[in-house]
């Protein structure tokens, strides 16, 4: 190999090493937002709650008390430009609360008179709760999607014991990273002495031989074409249930849309006639392993409309 072609090999490892260390630096704020989640679910109970009461409090609430209003273990009364809300801290990684744990603790707040209310956890809420807790006017806080708020009201030295490891394993990774930067380079250099060795070996060889005469002859037939790829497997129908229904709650006049069972999907709105065969169906449809679907229909709390069931395709 010429100097040329060291030069290429070096360049190469400086590449793959400087793109692998790139890469690992940059997911390191992702590795420490897991650790973090991870941390707020090591806590205590009583630490967690704490943290969110803090967190509440950069956020404009302040806690009180009213003899009137009786609270269970974990709610903490809180009131914010005049307005009473109560927060619920279930703490536990394996809590998410879904469709009817939301409304239930909606219709709570009613019964009692409250504003609005707060449900913490340190884990992540599922996707798709959001959009049901907002009709219900309820903040949905969890480490998951709230790390940045949760991150500032722990010191230095706690974030120094929660990131460690996260930065030791991205140092370790970032050595490893170069060694098989060093390994593809190397293999690279010994493909090209090959090469060169073969080429160089093939001069000699043609100098030495005389020319063949050349011979006509019918041409090679041509490669068999390959046979094209076969169709890639479609989504997991966990996912494309999980797209259905974010579609779904898109549509206008669609508070929110959540699988309550693998085949009933309930569909919140915000009026009375609403026509779901003409919104909803389309959607479902498209999917023959979800267009036979029960749609629950909820019609808006201040109508007098019962909720409806629908398929929009028989089997």
């Amino acid at each position: 190999m010429g100097l040329v072609d060291w030069m290429w090999v070096a360049g190469v490892f400086v590449v793959v090493g400087a793109a692998a260390t790139v890469y690992l630096r940059a997911r390191l704020p992702h590795e420490e937002r897991a650790a973090g989640v991870a941390a707020l679910g090591a806590m205590e109970p009583r630490q967690f709650m704490y943290l969110v009461l803090s967190l509440l409090h950069r956020r404009g609430y302040e806690r009180t008390y009213d003899q009137k209003v009786p609270l269970q273990p974990g709610e903490y009364l809180l009131e914010r430009d005049g307005q009473r809300w109560l927060l619920s801290t279930h703490h536990s990684q394996a809590y998410e609360p879904g469709s009817t744990t939301i409304a239930e603790f909606g219709s709570q707040l009613r019964q009692r008179g409250i504003h609005g209310g707060v449900l913490a956890i340190p884990g992540r809420f599922p996707r798709g709760a959001a959009g049901l807790a907002q009709g219900h006017r309820v903040q949905l806080v969890d480490g998951g999607h709230h790390w940045q708020e949760f991150e500032p009201l722990f010191d230095d030295s706690q974030l120094d014991v929660i990131n460690a490891p996260a930065q030791a394993r991205m140092r370790r990774q970032i050595r490893w990273a170069w060694v098989a930067a060093a390994v593809v380079a190397l293999a690279l250099a010994l493909v090209g002495q090959d090469r060169s060795r073969q080429a160089a070996a093939e001069r000699d060889a043609a100098t030495e031989a005389p020319q063949p005469e050349p011979v006509a002859g019918n041409p090679s037939p041509s490669a068999a074409e390959a046979p094209s790829d076969p169709t890639l497997a479609p989504l997991p129908i966990e996912q494309r249930r999980l797209d259905v229904a974010q579609a779904i709650a898109q549509l206008e006049h669609v508070k929110g849309a959540i699988w309550m069972t693998g085949s009933t999907l309930r569909v919140e709105v915000d009026i009375a006639d609403f026509d779901p065969r003409a919104e909803l169906c389309p959607l479902l449809e498209a999917d023959p392993e979800l267009r036979a679907s029960r749609v629950q229909l909820q019609a808006p709390a201040d109508s007098p409309r019962p909720v409806r069931f629908l398929q929009c395709k028989s089997f």
